[in-house]
Formats: C-alpha cells, structure tokens, sequence
C-alpha cells in the first residue's frame, strides 16, 4: 500500500508539471499531452501582437482596432492556467483570424509535425464538400471508396471536423466564404488536435453513406512518416506550373497556371507564349485561364499573362503600400546591394515594377510608403490573342490571382466561372514572410505590403464575384470529371 500511495504521489506530481518550451525536458516529454507553463505562452502572445502592429501593413483595416484589442484580450485572458502547444496554437490562431487576411495564417503542419509525438498516429483524409455534405475526393488507405458521403471520423461528425478544421483559414475581409473551399486542406491536422493522444496503429471508425446505404470501416492510423510520404504523392510536382491543354475538335483550349510565383520565371514566360502562339497557329476561337488553387505570387507574371490578352497590356497593381520592418527587406533583400548603390539604381530603373520596389525598400524602419504603377507591359499586336475567354476560379484562388481574376472582369475582357475567389475586389495582401515565435517557436505568414488594384484605397468587403456560379458535383466526382471544364467545354 506504502508503494502503491508513493507511485500515485509520483504520477500525481508529473501531470502537474509544466514546461519550458525551450528546455530539453519539454522536447523530451509528449509534446502532444504536456502543458507549457503559462508565462511563456503569454510571452508568445505579446510577441505576436507586437510582430503583427511591427509586420502588417494596416491590422486593424477591416476589424478596427477595438475589435482587435478585444480579440486580444481575449487571447490574454484564456492563459488563467498551463496549456498544451495545441491549445496555445488554436488560440493564437483565434486573435488572428480577426484581422480577415487571407496571407496572416498559421503554418499548421508544421505546427503538427512539431507538436506530434514520434509514436503519434494520423488519418490522411482527402474530402470534398459539396452541397453542404463531404464526399471522398481520394483513397490512399483503402477506406470508404471515391464518391462516398462521410458522416463521422471516430466520435467527430463529419460537421463538426469541417468546422475544426476551418478555423484554420480566413475569408479575406469577410468578402466570401472561401473558408469552406480551404477547410478540406487541414482536417487531418484538426482531426489529431481534437485527439493528441492517438498513436500509430489505433484504429479509428469511419461511418460513411455508399449507394444510399448506411456503412463503417475501421482504419488503422498511421505514422508521421506515412502521413509525410502520403501528402507528398497527394500534393506531387509532376505538374508543371504552366500546362496547356487543346480541345481541337471544340475549338478551345485551357491554360492551367498553377501559381504565379514558380522559379525559374523563364521557363513559364516561353510556354505562356508558346501557348499563345499555337493558339494562333490552330485557329483556337476561345480559350480559359485556370486559376483555381492559385495562391498567387508575382504581379510581373501577371501583367506578362495580361499582355497577350489586351492590345495595350494591363497594369496591375495600381499601388502597393509597403510597411518597412526587418521583416519586409527580406522580401527584396536582393534590391539592398548596400555597396554598389549607383549601378544597382541603374539596373532597376528598366523596369518600373522592379524600381519603385528598389526604393521602397530604401523606407526608414516602422514607416509605411506608397508606390503607383501605370506602364504595363505589351506584346506586339500580332501576338495578342482578342477571342473570347474564361478565367476559372475557387475559394483557394488568392493573392495575385484573385487580382488577374478580377482585372481581366473589370476590363470586360473575360467571364469568370467557379466560385468566389479570397480577396475583396479592391485589393488584398502580399509579400508574406515568416514569422517564428522564440517561446514556442510556432510559425507564422505575415504580408509586408498592402497590394491595391486601383487608387481609391478602399477597404470595402466588396468581393469578387463569378459571372457563372459553378462548383464540382458529386456525378463528376465520381466519374472523375472536372465539372468547370466540362461546362467550359459544352458552352
């Protein structure tokens, strides 16, 4: 009995052990389960306001800053006691979320990845919502089939994991509901955060609907390893960024750009205008530009692309409001060749996209400037293609490829089919950096620059709408058609 009462005092003692998050005990324990001493989590939460008011170019530009000195009291306020990473990283993830910028997000797998246990276990789900239901978009551990409605995952409904897992995103200034669209991307991690302490080989309980028949299936959990491996065949590169498909016998063709921002920038520029050249050659008659899933990049690619659209270009942005931190000469580190500042001038002066962020950059720390765009760049008129077009678009559109969505719309120059892109039709955010915590060491993406398509500096939550409403449906999931393309097709 003496025995049994010292192990209970034993164990009693570590539950109510808290850690540095910084100490080799804390690396050492099941970061997953363990809780972090309080101090330090409010340390990490007064350094992140302070990164965001030092970073963010306006944070208070669409919840003011009473809303945001609530949500931050809020935040302050929920440290009465200990919690663990999760907890703390949901509720950081909370104070931001109410700053509405779709680029101010939490790094959330490397958050799970950090926090996870080497013995933890995952459930790789790759679901669709559509119609207010989730249905198997893909199967890569041999659970329900492609096509099935999912009702729960173990004691989750399938409702309550969505609405997990969407607290991880943001609808850009409240425009959309793009938070629907980008929830699918973390319910894995919000299905481990509602139960840290799974591990590798539980099996959990899958209830799913399959020809209008009610069934269950226990998957076995997988390892951090397999979970990497799975999303990376899942989230594979063998996409190049730029792929051209000919619909020779309709007459039409489609333009995937997979993202504005790939390297080398070369290698897009030839086969965008390799695009446009066999599109003259094969008397195409109207083409699409798909965005969907863009998460945007650079506004030079953007305006290269509209060049081939419109007979004298397209200027994009009409000005960018830079904050200058630390944080944002990262960005154009490459621009502050200190020591050779003459003939570094004199190169970016070719181009006014590239000179007016070369003296941006030369901004004193914490003070904000604007810089106006008006040349953009053309093609030769016979290199222009003037047929009809489409852009297809998501809720995962963002960035620089919601501004090419609604620039080519705003020019009458092309309907927009899908469904609304995340971004206000006035403007968004851009050049994010990372921004990495020194208690907890969770990860952030914070813009450095307010990014304007035109030069009213509205903030209204006006958003960017498709000309023809369009979603995926559950026959074409199934059958594994693209239905945005194959309506795009038949019109």
């Amino acid at each position: 009995m003496l025995l049994f009462t010292l192990a209970a005092i034993q164990v009693s003692a570590q539950s109510d052990t808290c850690f540095n998050p910084n100490s080799k005990a804390y690396y050492r324990c099941e970061r997953n389960l363990e809780r972090i001493c309080k101090d330090y989590l409010v340390d990490d939460l007064i350094e992140l306001e302070e990164k965001l008011l030092t970073v963010h170019p306006d944070p208070f530009a669409y919840c003011g800053k009473e809303a945001f000195g609530e949500a931050y009291k809020k935040a302050f306020d929920y440290y009465s006691e200990d919690r663990t990473m999760i907890q703390h990283a949901q509720n950081l993830n909370r104070f931001i979320r109410v700053v509405e910028d779709s680029h101010l997000q939490t790094h959330v797998f490397r958050l799970l990845f950090e926090s996870c246990g080497y013995d933890s276990g995952f459930l790789p789900l790759f679901i669709q919502p559509i119609d207010g239901k989730f249905y198997v978009e893909k199967d890569y551990i041999n659970g329900p089939p492609v096509g099935s409605e999912i009702i729960s995952v173990g004691k989750l409904s399938m409702m309550e994991l969505h609405a997990l897992a969407k607290q991880w995103s943001v609808d850009e200034g409240q425009a959309m509901n793009a938070s629907n669209e980008a929830a699918p991307y973390y319910y894995t991690p919000s299905q481990f955060f509602a139960n840290p302490s799974q591990q590798e080989g539980d099996l959990e309980t899958i209830v799913f609907q399959n020809a209008g028949k009610l069934d269950s299936m226990t998957l076995r959990l997988v390892s951090p390893r397999e979970l990497q491996k799975i999303r990376r065949e899942h989230f594979k590169s063998n996409k190049k960024n730029v792929e051209a498909t000919f619909y020779l016998n309709d007459g039409k063709a489609v333009l995937k750009v997979h993202s504005f921002s790939s390297r080398p920038f070369q290698n897009d520029v030839k086969k965008i205008r390799k695009f446009f050249q066999a599109t003259r050659e094969l008397g195409i008659r109207e083409i699409a530009i798909d965005v969907r899933d863009n998460p945007g990049g650079s506004s030079s690619m953007v305006e290269y692309l509209c060049s081939f659209l419109m007979p004298n270009g397209l200027n994009t942005p009409s000005n960018i409001i830079w904050k200058s931190s630390d944080y944002s000469y990262q960005i154009v580190s490459n621009f502050r060749m200190k020591h050779f500042p003459k003939s570094t001038e004199k190169r970016f002066k070719r181009n006014e996209d590239m000179y007016q962020y070369y003296l941006l950059s030369q901004t004193p720390l914490e003070e904000s400037d604007t810089a106006f765009f008006s040349i953009p760049q053309r093609q030769r008129k016979e290199h222009v293609y003037t047929g009809k077009m489409a852009v297809f678009m998501n809720g995962n559109t963002v960035s620089a490829a919601c501004d090419f969505a609604q620039l080519l719309q705003s020019n009458h120059r092309a309907i927009l089919i899908g469904t609304p892109c995340n971004a206000t039709a006035n403007g968004t955010w851009g050049n994010a950096t990372t921004v990495q915590l020194s208690e907890s060491g969770i990860s952030y993406s914070v813009p450095t620059i307010r990014y304007n398509y035109n030069n009213t500096f509205s903030y209204s939550r006006t958003p960017i709408l498709p000309n023809v409403s369009l979603q995926q449906n559950l026959d074409d999931l199934k059958s594994g058609k693209d239905t945005v393309l194959e309506y795009f097709i038949k019109n």
